[in-house]
């Protein structure tokens, strides 16, 4: 909502790259070799039906900030049982050729430096035989977040007022599909590396391009689609353009364009449109449903819609609508919705953003009331993001509960990477973590607060969080036969422990958090592979939503 049409045109070569989305920070690839005696598998899983918008249009990649190495050459951790004697500790020390370097006390655990020519994969494996020893690892590095090389991030001040820079450090996102419901998207190059199919529900009859065509009335107009979009999850750190709130990438989050708008910013879209997009986004694995959006009028048919998806698991979140003092419009007045308001360059309220108790939270929607100086233009401090107009491809500044609502959506979309899910247990995140402002907590301008991303995606990760192992199948049965291990944000994983011979590699997503691979999971599996002592690298695991009878994995 609230067009600015101010652009400025960015043309660059970008950088293809097999890879994308960032990890904790930006992830290293996995390590390329295991403890001697072992078996390990490296791999990537990717999300299934990745794609650009517009068929025959190349992928683009985005290239990636080097870091050091993974692990430290010439380290190890080991914890010991308790009441070990130092005795006998210090006999297997010296036995792998190292030195007690340094004791956490507390948890049994010794640093031992190896000397010079210790063969490391040895003296491991020399650990875990001993009955003394609970486990044994090689220590490894972590790297502070690199900030994103795209060349509109500094202006792009609406991140750092949510504390995203933080959160960065935690997770940059990972496979999770966002469906925007909108006026389309175009074959954007910050976008093309991070969409899926999606479909268009504004042409008669329905169609599966849901390009945005172009206001053929207005050269001046640009796709607010394509603009919520590169919010949520822009290929970030690809020297182009701006960031995303996900670091959008061949692994990482997608985007599903679902059209019902027309093409102009006066085009209406029905709410039978809108209705039939958000059953069509839940059913085609969405799991978060962004909607910059709303009508004054409540409808039966789209409070269904809206039902159902929520019962699916889907997140929904709606924009709270700029014509203040009327009340917050629908969807985002529905009690499923998470009603988004919007906030200037100086974290208040816009004079624009609808109020009531409906509100949930608010999030950056700039304001051309508030000149704050921070994203390099004159005339208040608008978004920053992706989109386009009858000069091609851009990047343009705007403003609205329209560009508030999608930085909910992208922190939405981290709170599932870090295992999070649910939209009850994600709304209900979002608003214990948010900043307060106003009073009383909650109230009708912010409803709890300005969101915190860093807060939200903060703390201990649950089970849900994407997991990759070796097994076999059986009927309805899986047995895992390695270790349980995360996957990363980039999509790579590193199983430990494995059973040597042919089996299949799975990845899974427990969304509901179950224990079993059933409606609505992430799931993959890639058969026939064969492991030995080593690493057995390059597996490229596809996961899809899961629609299939459930499957129940057992342990070792």
């Amino acid at each position: 909502m609230l067009r600015m049409r101010l652009a400025i045109v960015l043309v660059s070569v970008l950088l293809a790259s097999a890879c994308g989305g960032g990890a904790t920070g930006v992830a290293p690839p996995p390590p390329a070799s295991c403890p001697s005696g072992s078996a390990c598998v490296s791999g990537t899983a990717q999300v299934a039906r990745v794609s650009s918008v517009n068929a025959g249009t190349r992928e683009v990649g985005r290239s990636m900030v080097q870091l050091g190495p993974l692990y430290v050459p010439d380290q190890i951790v080991v914890r010991f049982q308790p009441q070990t004697a130092l005795s006998s500790t210090q006999s297997l020390h010296a036995e792998v050729g190292g030195v007690l370097k340094a004791t956490i006390s507390r948890l049994n655990v010794h640093v031992v430096k190896l000397t010079t020519g210790a063969d490391i994969g040895a003296a491991i494996a020399r650990y875990r035989r001993s009955p003394l020893v609970l486990y044994v690892e090689q220590d490894r590095y972590a790297y502070k977040t690199a900030a994103p090389n795209d060349p509109l991030y500094p202006r792009q001040w609406h991140y750092s007022h949510i504390n995203l820079p933080g959160a960065w450090d935690v997770t940059t996102g990972g496979p999770v599909i966002v469906a925007v419901i909108d006026d389309g998207i175009t074959a954007h190059p910050d976008l093309l590396a991070a969409t899926v199919p999606g479909r268009d529900f504004y042409d008669n009859p329905p169609d599966d391009d849901p390009t945005w065509p172009g206001c053929s009335t207005d050269p001046s107009a640009f796709s607010h689609g394509t603009h919520v979009a590169g919010t949520v999850a822009a290929v970030t750190n690809n020297s182009t353009g701006v960031a995303g709130v996900n670091w959008g990438g061949a692994a990482g989050t997608k985007i599903m364009p679902v059209r019902t708008f027309g093409p102009c910013p006066a085009d209406g879209a029905t709410q039978s449109a809108n209705a039939t997009a958000i059953v069509f986004a839940a059913d085609q694995g969405a799991k978060i449903i962004n909607m910059s959006w709303g009508s004054s009028g409540f409808t039966q048919s789209l409070k269904d819609a809206v039902d159902y998806a929520y019962a699916k698991g889907v997140t929904l979140v709606a924009a709270a609508g700029n014509s203040y003092p009327n009340p917050v419009l629908y969807p985002a007045a529905f009690p499923n919705v998470i009603a988004v308001a919007a906030t200037n360059c100086a974290d208040n309220v816009t004079y624009y953003s609808q109020a009531g108790p409906e509100v949930d939270v608010a999030a950056p929607g700039g304001s051309n009331a508030t000149d704050c100086g921070l994203d390099g233009e004159t005339g208040g401090d608008l978004v920053w993001s992706t989109s386009a107009n009858s000069g091609g491809n851009g990047y343009f500044r705007d403003m609205g509960t329209s560009m508030a609502a999608p930085h909910v959506s992208g922190v939405a979309a981290l709170l599932i990477a870090r295992g999070i899910t649910g939209p009850a247990s994600i709304q209900s995140r979002l608003q214990s973590t948010a900043t307060p402002r106003g009073t009383p907590v909650p109230n009708y301008d912010y409803g709890y607060g300005l969101i915190n991303a860093t807060a939200a995606v903060s703390g201990s990760q649950t089970g849900t969080s994407m997991r990759a192992f070796s097994g076999e199948i059986s009927g309805s049965t899986i047995m895992r036969q390695s270790d349980l291990v995360l996957v990363s944000s980039t999509g790579a994983f590193f199983v430990t422990s494995a059973q040597t011979g042919a089996k299949s590699i799975f990845v899974w997503q427990d969304f509901n958090d179950n224990g079993i691979v059933d409606a609505g999971d992430n799931y993959g599996q890639t058969d026939g592979i064969t492991i030995t002592l080593g690493t057995t690298s390059g597996v490229v695991v596809v996961v899809r939503l899961y629609t299939g009878v459930p499957l129940s994995p057992v342990p070792p």
